[in-house]
This record gives C-alpha cells, sequence and structure tokens, in this order.
C-alpha cells in the first residue's frame, strides 16, 4: 500500500478541508497527554487553520536606568504558524552590573503582559540548564518544563547534505 502514497505540498492549505480536518484531529489527539486546559473539537475547528505562510511581529523591551541608559532588553517575537499566535521570548540580557536586582523579572513580567494582551496561544522560551538567574525569572512569569520532547537540529557541516 505505501507505494501507492503521493507526497505533495498543499498548494493551498488554508482551503484545503483535509489538512483542516486533520491538524483538529491531531490536536484533539495530542492535547490529552499534556497538563493544560483542553480545548474542545468545536474550539479547535474555529481556531485551527493552516496558510501558505505566516507572518510575525518583532517586540524589543528595554529596561533603562535613571538616566536613560538601556541596561537590559528582552526580546519577544509573536508570530501565528496557523494554529494561533504563539510566542518566544528569544533572548534576555541584564547588563552584569545590574544583574540580581530583580530587572530580568521585570523584563519577563512585561513580556507576559504583551503576551497575555494579544491572547498567545503557546509561549515558550529557550534556555540552558545551568542558567540559573534565567530561570528564576521564567519560572516567576509563570513558565514551567515541558511535557514534550524537544529535539533541535542546526545546519553543522557534517549535517548539511551534499548539493
Amino acid at each position: 500500500m505505501a507505494a501507492d502514497i503521493v507526497i505533495d505540498e498543499s498548494p493551498d492549505p488554508a482551503g484545503d478541508p483535509d489538512v483542516h480536518r486533520m491538524l483538529v484531529e491531531l490536536s484533539l489527539d495530542e492535547q490529552t497527554h499534556y497538563d493544560h486546559p483542553q480545548e474542545t473539537d468545536a474550539e479547535l475547528r474555529a481556531r485551527l487553520h493552516a496558510a501558505s505562510t505566516f507572518t510575525g511581529e518583532n517586540h524589543l523591551l528595554i529596561a533603562r536606568d535613571d538616566a536613560g541608559r538601556g541596561i537590559g532588553l528582552c526580546w519577544v517575537v509573536l508570530f501565528d504558524p496557523g494554529t494561533g499566535l504563539e510566542a518566544e521570548i528569544a533572548e534576555l540580557y541584564v547588563e552584569p552590573g545590574f544583574r540580581g536586582g530583580g530587572v530580568a523579572r521585570r523584563l519577563v513580567a512585561a513580556a507576559m503582559q504583551l503576551i497575555r494582551r494579544r491572547h498567545v496561544t503557546f509561549a515558550s522560551v529557550w534556555t540552558r540548564h545551568d542558567n540559573a538567574a534565567a530561570i528564576a525569572a521564567y519560572r516567576s512569569a509563570g513558565f514551567r518544563p515541558t511535557e514534550q520532547a524537544v529535539l533541535t537540529w542546526l545546519p553543522l557541516p557534517e549535517q548539511r547534505q551534499p548539493g
């Protein structure tokens, strides 16, 4: 039977009822594996949509000292891949002389205000396991370790395909 299967790219994923149906089925099935609010079939059908393109936004939140000089930043990326608005805190940085004073927590709290105001359906942040200060700032804003396995692929020279 596998020989009869054809793989193609949908020219109009937004108008393909099979794409919509499968996205809803996938979401209904997958959400039972995680400890977060569950959506109904109707809610998923209303929210999920596939698009051949998606747009994103960059928001740079800057912490400034009394003189107005930037001492920290939080870069928030918002994007909708077709499953609802998502967010990633792409970068969080506080100048060394200002670390430990709550600047990172305030930046992440401001990021969360933006995320909530925009009705984001999923937010993530990536950091090293040994970055205790960043983890504390993210946890104070409600981020928790995920139940999902996160695998990454980086285009390192030994992984590139000949071409």
